[in-house]
């Protein structure tokens, strides 16, 4: 399995993922904020063949290239309980200020426990509420795709509408429950890498929620 991380300072620093079978060729995009023009060059140029975006929540600096990947053939999934908030623009009741142009539609509806074949490449789908009702993280071998759930040091915010505190300490004590933490790399929605083992550790969500 390979990773490709795509940053966009611009857009609040959101990190898109290219993550692929190195024998298959396969891959998908985890999050959809910016970078279709970018990702599929990439892909283009390194032979991979993208048929899914991952979406780890609804937001719009999540969800904003989500329609033109839509149109180039490629499948969108989402959570259910977020389903709704992409389907508005990523904004709700016009929280930032509404943005309806980034309305898109999903091709699959997620749930906790789902499994994503990517090639030999298993996805696990964790249901992570707590920055908003459908959050999700993704696990893979070594890796944990975390969204605004869980961040270097930090965890997302729990005060836009959707959020909860409770939801979003439970989540956090999900994730630093896994197995062989030491072992993941965490792969956040904005900010730099971290670890899973550090985090169970560090994290100020063990104490502040």
């Amino acid at each position: 399995m390979k990773i490709l991380t795509f940053n966009f300072p611009a857009l609040m620093g959101v990190n898109c993922y290219l993550v692929y079978d190195e024998e298959t060729k396969e891959g998908v995009v985890v999050d959809a904020g910016r970078g279709f023009k970018e990702i599929s060059a990439k892909a283009e140029e390194s032979g991979i063949k993208i048929n899914k975006v991952l979406l780890t929540h609804g937001h719009f600096d999540h969800v904003m290239d989500a329609g033109k990947w839509r149109a180039a053939g490629v499948k969108i999934y989402i959570h259910s309980l977020d389903l709704a908030l992409m389907e508005s623009g990523g904004a709700p009741d016009g929280f930032f200020g509404g943005a309806p142009r980034f309305k898109s539609c999903a091709d699959g509806i997620l749930a906790d426990g789902d499994e994503i074949n990517v090639g030999n490449v298993k996805i696990k789908v964790i249901h992570t509420p707590g920055h908003t009702p459908g959050s999700v993280c993704y696990l893979t071998d070594g890796a944990l795709f975390s969204g605004d759930t869980l961040f270097c040091g930090s965890f997302g915010r729990v005060d836009f509408p959707g959020g909860s505190a409770s939801e979003m300490r439970d989540s956090l004590k999900k994730l630093f429950a896994l197995p062989d933490k030491e072992s993941v790399a965490v792969y956040p929605g904005h900010e730099e890498q971290t670890n899973l083992g550090y985090e169970a550790l560090h994290n100020p969500g063990n104490y502040c929620l």
